[in-house]
Formats: structure tokens, sequence, C-alpha cells
């Protein structure tokens, strides 16, 4: 699947996360900014797959926010998502 610089871009971000890159702090202190900027991209881009982003990872952000899960949990529940988003799941 060829994805577009906008989708690249929030793909890289999230799987740097996942893989522990980047720590919970500063995944929170970017992610909301990053959505900002790229997601009307991303709809411009594939709105179907922007719609899919919004049902899974933006979904999966919001929950795991609310629910005060651990570092790891939140990890998980981030990579888990990204894996669905991307149809891997």
């Amino acid at each position: 699947m060829k994805f577009k610089k906008h989708k690249v871009f929030m793909i890289d971000f999230i799987s740097d996360f996942v893989n522990g890159e980047i720590d919970r702090y500063f995944f929170d202190l970017d992610y909301s900014a990053y959505v900002i900027e790229h997601f009307p991209y991303m709809e411009l881009e594939d709105s179907k797959l922007a719609d899919k982003f919004v049902y899974t990872i933006d979904q999966a952000y919001e929950r795991g926010t609310d629910l005060g899960l651990s570092d790891e949990e939140f990890r998980v529940k981030i990579s888990n998502a990204l894996d669905k988003w991307l149809g891997k799941k």
C-alpha cells in the first residue's frame, strides 16, 4: 500500500511511539498538534483511510487517556490501533 506525505508522517510518528522511540509524555504533547496539522491533508489524500484513522488511532488515544492506562498499556492500545488502521489485524 502506497501512502502519501501526511499519512506517512502520522504512521512514522505513531510507530516511533509504539516502538519505544518516543516516551508517552512527548507523544501526548505532540499528538493533538500533529492531528490538527496533518489530518485535514490526510482527508484530502485518502478520505476513507482518514476516517479509519478516527475510528482506530484517535479513538484508542482518547479512550486510553480517559481510562488512565499505564504507559505500557497505552502503548499496546495504540499499537493495536495502528495495526488495525493499516489493515494488519
